[in-house]
């Protein structure tokens, strides 16, 4: 038998494999352990930050309130994604830390703007505008503040800023196309939505919006084309639906359109059969095939559901007139001109307000126009309007308090008989008979 000497761990052979196999289990820490420096490295915070949730962020806040990087990122994340109440004190203690941000500014800009806060909203967004007058985004909530009061000289004025510094930003195209129009520049108005939808050329806004400059130029034809085509790409809207229906109706070439008319109408009581101007679209389609009783049973809706719309007193008196019920188309017919006669007035002080936007009188004025055509709403508004700019004016505060008292009592059918200027209207009407 022959005696063995055992080999002593220490002693056995290395494998040929060993020394290379270490090598790369080191490298390979090494390489994670880089990994998880530069994750937590001061560089990559923007990244780290990005992905992070908004409990994490408000929880690195919570850690260090003076991360600049974590308060703007929770509040632009706030005010793009989350809680108009938690976004702006983050907002707002984001511009404390940052105050020369322009993208927080107009942040808080806009979410002051979303909350009827129009007057500081306008002091964040004009400072944003004088400062950074490149800032595009911010002359363009800026020109929106300005579309909301009205003011369109003013709101052109900074989407036409917008689409000189960039051409391709569609949507101040766009914008700027609705402050031509109401302008009533529609040539102006035609270029400005042309070069919006050679940018978007499927957008179905645009294309509604182009329908109706189209008609204003007289173009008809491409009006209703473009119109159409928009309902096409937005099935489920009713905006655009009840668009097209209103333009074949006040437009219609042949029965053609008023087919048309017909089917579309249907549709949009498919996606709402309560929307507020079916009721008119369905009498003035009647009215204009010659069914008079028929015109004049949704038209009486019509009145209930949609008393601010003027076409519906003059296509009720007409459908009455041929019910010889005389009395009734005269008395329908006075309310259409009395009405009409007060567009005008409005029109007037928009336009006055176009260029004197902080005058808090006509605000004044544009209420009391507004209850005489009984449109409680809009009067509420543009009372607040006038606050906003002179938060200490009697009047204003006293016609604010009789028109939106805790309990809101709902808005009546106006009347032929407009109140005193000066006082509060009354909303009490006579119904028709």
């Amino acid at each position: 038998m022959t005696n063995t000497t055992p080999i002593e761990p220490d002693r056995l052979p290395s494998s040929p494999r060993s020394k290379p196999g270490l090598l790369l289990a080191a490298l390979l820490a090494c390489v994670a352990l880089g990994a998880v420096i530069w994750w937590y490295s001061p560089s990559n915070r923007p990244r780290r930050y990005n992905r992070m949730t908004l409990l994490e962020l408000n929880q690195t806040l919570d850690r260090d309130s003076r991360d600049t990087l974590a308060a703007r990122m929770l509040a632009l994340r706030l005010a793009r994604d989350g809680d108009a109440g938690l976004a702006e004190p983050a907002l707002r203690n984001a511009l404390a830390l940052l105050p020369n941000d322009p993208e927080l500014q107009t942040g808080l800009g806009e979410l002051l703007m979303a909350k009827g806060n129009f007057t500081e909203a306008f002091q964040v967004l004009k400072s944003v505008a004088e400062r950074f007058p490149n800032y595009t985004l911010g002359r363009m909530a800026l020109g929106q503040l300005y579309i909301k009061k009205g003011s369109y000289l003013h709101a052109s004025t900074e989407m036409e800023a917008v689409v000189a510094q960039n051409k391709s930003a569609d949507d101040a195209w766009y914008q700027l196309a609705v402050c031509y129009i109401e302008m009533q520049q529609s040539a102006k108005a035609q270029t400005a939505i042309d070069n919006a939808l050679r940018l978007q050329p499927n957008d179905p806004h645009y294309l509604a919006l182009k329908g109706s400059v189209d008609v204003a130029v007289g173009n008809t034809g491409a009006g209703i084309e473009a119109t159409k085509r928009a309902s096409e790409l937005a099935p489920q809207d009713e905006r655009i639906a009840s668009t097209l229906v209103n333009l074949l109706l006040a437009q219609h070439r042949n029965d053609a359109d008023l087919d048309l008319a017909e089917k579309t109408i249907g549709r949009l009581e498919q996606v709402d059969a309560n929307y507020p101007l079916l009721p008119y679209q369905r009498g003035e389609l009647e009215r204009l095939r010659g069914h008079w009783a028929p015109a004049a049973h949704y038209l009486e809706m019509a009145v209930q559901a949609t008393p601010q719309q003027d076409e519906v007193y003059f296509a009720l008196s007409q459908s009455y007139r041929r019910l010889n019920r005389i009395a009734d188309a005269d008395r329908l017919m006075k309310i259409y001109t009395r009405r009409q006669q007060t567009h005008r007035k409005m029109d007037d002080i928009h336009g006055e307000l176009s260029t004197h936007p902080d005058n808090a009188q006509l605000y004044a004025q544009l209420a009391d126009l507004q209850m005489q055509m009984s449109n409680r709403p809009a009067a509420i508004e543009s009372l607040k309007a006038g606050l906003a700019i002179d938060p200490n004016n009697a009047q204003l505060k006293n016609w604010l308090s009789i028109l939106a008292p805790p309990a809101k009592a709902p808005t009546a059918p106006p009347t032929d008989t407009p109140s005193p200027t000066g006082t509060p209207p009354s909303t009490g009407s006579a119904p028709l008979q």
